[in-house]
């Protein structure tokens, strides 16, 4: 495989844009500030057959392929993923699910998280960038997060085409805002009961990042959430039922480490639902840690920043198998 000169940050930027789709290289900065809990040793999944050996540095990323998990005439064009692929000679690449935000709504689309996407990517792993129905595009409880969930599934399709290039053993999920609501729900779907979306999951998940995820439904609206009631059709007197249904802290333990990273100044989604799904989760015997970082809502945004680099390495760690990433 041809070397790459070495790439200011700026430059790594203006590629993205263009599309060249190679990330910076060289080390990741740690998540500064705020409360920072070690997980605990192993995911508890079954190894690999097949070693995995990363590379030294960044890697280039091919074009993402769009792949439909649903018939897209049923939904409106709205049920796939665009995955990103390094090129790589491993022979085993894990996979990291990103599920956009936006409230649910469909005013943010899968496009929001493609930078994203093409940095993590080019640590060689393979990315799963996915769409779903929002509300006021076919979407709403519990259609959207039965899509999601569909679009985890439809992995092992995927790797069915690609003659098992994707570690399906090694799969982690990460959402921010409402998409960390969704990751939340991912990691729990294990344990669900039939009736619920994502029951008896066919493309388990090893791990879970949520970014300014919501976990607690009826604690976001008591605290003045503006979109919570437009998912699940109502305000808690007139669906009480599905604000607790809809909750990822009502399935715990989940089973699948989980760390919850937020922002110190979030006023969108308070750090508070972090710290009290973490609590409720250790509570219930899950492996799971808060990290309060500094900045708002998306302090993700900036992916040359010390934010964005510090949760890109937990994610990468997640799906490499160390018990302990950073925040």
């Amino acid at each position: 495989m041809p070397r790459h000169p070495a790439r200011t940050r700026r430059s790594v930027l203006i590629g993205l844009t263009a599309g060249t789709g190679v990330a910076a290289v060289g080390a990741m900065a740690a998540v500064r500030g705020g409360e920072d809990r070690e997980l605990s040793e192993g995911h508890g999944v079954e190894s690999t057959p097949r070693p995995y050996r990363p590379p030294e540095g960044a890697v280039p990323v091919r074009q993402p392929r769009r792949y439909f998990y649903d018939e897209p005439g049923d939904t409106d064009q709205q049920t796939f993923g665009d995955l990103y692929l390094p090129e790589s000679a491993n022979p085993a690449l894990p996979v990291v699910v990103l599920i956009h935000g936006g409230g649910w709504k469909d005013a943010l689309g899968v496009s929001s998280l493609k930078n994203q996407a093409r940095d993590l990517a080019s640590f060689d792993v393979a990315v799963w960038n996915i769409e779903y129905r929002r509300v006021g595009s076919g979407g709403g409880w519990p259609t959207t997060a039965a899509d999601v969930c569909s679009a985890v599934d439809h992995l092992s399709e995927v790797n069915a085409e690609m003659d098992g290039r994707l570690d399906l053993q090694r799969v982690v999920v990460a959402g921010h805002s409402a998409g960390g609501h969704l990751a939340l729900w991912v990691a729990g779907r294990g344990g669900l009961p039939t009736d619920l979306p994502g029951a008896d999951p066919r493309v388990p998940v090893v791990g879970c990042v949520s970014l300014a995820g919501v976990g607690d439904m009826l604690m976001a609206e008591r605290a003045g959430d503006r979109y919570v009631a437009g998912l699940l059709g109502g305000r808690p007197d007139e669906r009480g039922e599905r604000y607790r249904e809809a909750s990822p802290v009502t399935h715990l333990p989940t089973g699948v480490p989980v760390v919850c990273v937020h922002g110190s100044d979030d006023k969108v989604v308070r750090p508070e639902q972090s710290e009290n799904y973490v609590r409720l989760a250790r509570q219930a015997g899950d492996q799971a840690r808060v990290s309060i970082v500094p900045g708002r809502h998306d302090p993700w945004s900036d992916i040359s920043g010390d934010v964005w680099e510090g949760t890109r390495r937990t994610i990468l760690s997640m799906t490499r198998d160390d018990p302990s990433p950073a925040g």
